[in-house]
């Protein structure tokens, strides 16, 4: 069974807070300094930690475009073939051709921020990131020529033909129900039961047609062995109402477009009156934009391995123990509910979060590191497009707005730490992070579409690993071991396990310089 990645569910995965609990980072700041910080981060991905009847399993995120039989990427193609089967009265087997697939996706940031040491146990900090994401899509179609029974659907194509075909069958029916009435008023009769036949027939015909128009963006293709039949059963029709004395009905209008092997399926979105109205299915680039803006607070509470002076020693068993708060602010852009596979930069909310991390060192190298938090998530009002998560081409008649009760959240992370020199450090990292699923509710409660759909697969776990190398002078400097306190790091991360179907298995790469300058206090 495919999973897919629709944008939507995607971005608001993404986009829920990270899973980057920033535990080698917990320094306090010195009174009356301002550390300033750049760290850039890049992060790649193009498989998943999807779901099948099985369970857990690695999908490419390719797979959702990745389809034998390309009408199965389109559930408005079963509405067709019954509507066709409806006025036929034979059996319609939908062929186009088949579709594969490449899907690479990757963000860069830019976490510029400002952390001011307001005294020795209280650091006040914002991170204003600064984001671009790219998108690598690549659509492949093969068309079967030999035994392709769809095409483009006229209302594409000949939108004008088509809207004069369903007027003249809009009037039929209701002329031949007006007949029906008229036959009918005398009382019961063998022409009276021939025109409610024909009224019945006409008003079923009607509603095939203008469903069989609108349910998809491909039509039976003329020349086809569905394209007969239905351009014989219009004709049949046309000439019982004829024989009635009634209006026949304008020549049915059938499919004269095949797909072409380049560029027409990943362009269908766009089409006007394809029914999509959104984007091209191609690879594209965000432009730089705000995101998340996070305002934190961390307090001091338990320390004894902060320099106090030239003769200050370090401890045989030394500790710190430090808490956080934060607020992550609705400062990005949430994913455009019209652009596919689109992730935007933040999701419009606001989160609430604390969490606690300690360190404990062993004599003069070894260490640990621990730490854990929890957040809640504000709800906020959405527009997205209502489908479910194996849907990648989502209908602009599902487009509506919704509340969006995110789930909350929780992670934890350890890290062994080995000093290769007073100011150098080592670590490998493990971290995890889970999040409950989130709630939706139609703004438009008479909607009959199923905010229900758009939780599937949004309660996710993650298990991630990696290492990294840390140069920080500021305890040295502390001791007057070093002229100036400086803090620079690299670290690499994977996401190696997932489960919940829309967790990225992606590589995340991330360095950082912090500077400071001092307002108050000594040197």
């Amino acid at each position: 069974m495919r999973r897919s990645l629709p944008a939507t569910l995607l971005g608001m995965l993404l986009l829920a807070p990270p899973l980057e609990a920033q535990i080698l980072d917990h320094t306090m700041v010195p009174k009356g300094r301002l550390r300033l910080q750049a760290s850039p981060v890049f992060e790649s991905w193009d498989t998943r930690f999807g779901r099948d009847a099985q369970g857990a399993v690695e999908e490419k995120l390719g797979d959702d475009l990745t389809e034998p039989a390309t009408v199965a990427l389109f559930p408005g193609v079963a509405s067709l073939a019954s509507a066709v089967e409806a006025v036929t009265a034979t059996s319609f087997d939908p062929v186009l051709g088949s579709t594969a697939g490449l899907v690479r996706r990757d963000v860069t940031r830019i976490e510029f921020g400002g952390h001011l040491g307001v005294t020795d146990w209280l650091t006040l900090g914002v991170v204003f990131p600064w984001t671009r994401t790219r998108a690598v899509i690549d659509v492949a179609f093969t068309p079967d020529t030999a035994n392709a029974t769809l095409g483009l659907n006229p209302s594409i194509t000949e939108p004008g033909s088509v809207d004069s075909f369903l007027g003249s069958l809009s009037a039929a029916e209701a002329s031949a129900a007006s007949f029906a009435a008229s036959e009918c008023s005398a009382g019961p009769s063998p022409s009276c039961t021939a025109a409610q036949d024909l009224a019945a027939r006409t008003a079923a015909f009607e509603a095939a047609l203008a469903t069989a128009y609108g349910a998809s963006p491909f039509f039976p293709l003329s020349g086809t062995t569905a394209g007969d039949a239905l351009s014989q059963s219009a004709s049949q029709l046309s000439a019982d109402l004829t024989a009635a004395g009634l209006s026949a009905l304008l020549p049915m209008v059938l499919s004269t477009d095949l797909l072409a092997e380049e560029g027409d399926l990943a362009t269908l979105p766009a089409l006007a009156g394809a029914g999509f109205d959104s984007g091209v299915l191609g690879t594209r680039q965000s432009l730089w934009s705000a995101g998340d803006v996070e305002a934190s607070a961390r307090m001091r509470l338990l320390d004894n391995l902060t320099p106090t002076g030239p003769e200050w020693t370090a401890p045989r068993l030394g500790y710190r123990l430090s808490g956080r708060f934060l607020v992550r602010l609705p400062t990005g852009t949430p994913p455009d509910p019209d652009l596919p596979l689109d992730l935007g930069t933040g999701d419009a909310q606001t989160d609430l979060e604390a969490g606690l991390t300690g360190s404990v060192r062993f004599g003069s190298r070894f260490g640990i590191t621990a730490g854990g938090y929890y957040g809640v998530q504000g709800e906020t009002t959405r527009t997205v497009r209502v489908v479910p998560p194996e849907q990648l081409f989502a209908p602009v008649a599902t487009r509506t707005e919704v509340t969006w009760r995110p789930g909350a959240y929780m992670g934890a992370a350890v890290a062994p730490t080995l000093r290769l020199a007073p100011s150098i450090m080592l670590a490998a990292e493990y971290r995890f992070f889970h999040k409950a699923r989130d709630e939706f509710e139609l703004a438009d409660v008479s909607s009959p579409l199923n905010p229900a759909v758009l939780a599937i697969e949004s309660g996710v776990k993650a298990h991630v690993i990696g290492g990294g190398l840390r140069y920080d002078t500021v305890d040295a400097w502390r001791r007057g071991d070093a002229s100036l306190p400086i803090e620079v790091h690299l670290r690499l991360l994977a996401t190696v396990a997932g489960s919940g179907g829309q967790v990225p298995k992606a590589t995340r790469v991330e360095a950082g310089l912090r500077l400071f300058r001092r307002f108050w206090g000594s040197e």
